[in-house]
């Protein structure tokens, strides 16, 4: 299973930081899968500062 993980801002959705995929042997046969890592809690551009 072909694996991406996504770092993400829990309370406003945005993205942190998206990782290159992780290939198994049989990249590009089937779908990657996203994984979703929540870090923080607001980006900087929704911290209201």
């Amino acid at each position: 299973m072909c694996l991406r993980i996504i770092e993400k801002f829990p309370a406003c959705g945005c993205i942190y930081h998206t990782h290159a995929v992780d290939r198994c042997p049989y990249y590009g046969r089937h779908q990657v899968e996203d994984k979703v890592v929540w870090v923080g809690m607001t980006c900087p551009q929704h911290t209201g500062k």
